[in-house]
């Protein structure tokens, strides 16, 4: 009997609510620092660059030091519990946007 071949279909979900939390959406562009313990010559040193990462997600806090920002959120009865949580120094962030 031949095998039956999987489809892959994709789902379209319609996304008509808000957010049920109290926190707003975020993009954020800052420059981070970059290490490395191995042994380098002299052309390898000078072709090491700043890492400019990007983080999308909910706005935690912010004040004159840091923001405290998170991608993953679970709500339940007890409340909200945080994920992929991420504290930047404010002095490294270059552009914050605002998503939605």
């Amino acid at each position: 009997m031949p095998k039956k071949l999987k489809t892959n279909r994709r789902k379209i979900v319609k996304r008509d609510c808000i957010d049920d939390i109290p926190y707003s959406k975020y993009r954020v562009e800052w420059v981070d620092c970059v290490s490395d313990s191995g042994w380098a010559d002299k052309t390898e040193f000078e072709k090491m660059k700043l890492a400019y990462p990007v983080n999308e997600g909910w706005i935690f806090s912010k004040d004159k030091k840091s923001i405290k920002m998170f991608a993953s959120y679970d709500k339940d009865e007890n409340g909200i519990t945080f994920g992929d949580r991420t504290m930047i120094p404010r002095q490294w962030v270059k552009k914050i946007t605002r998503i939605q």
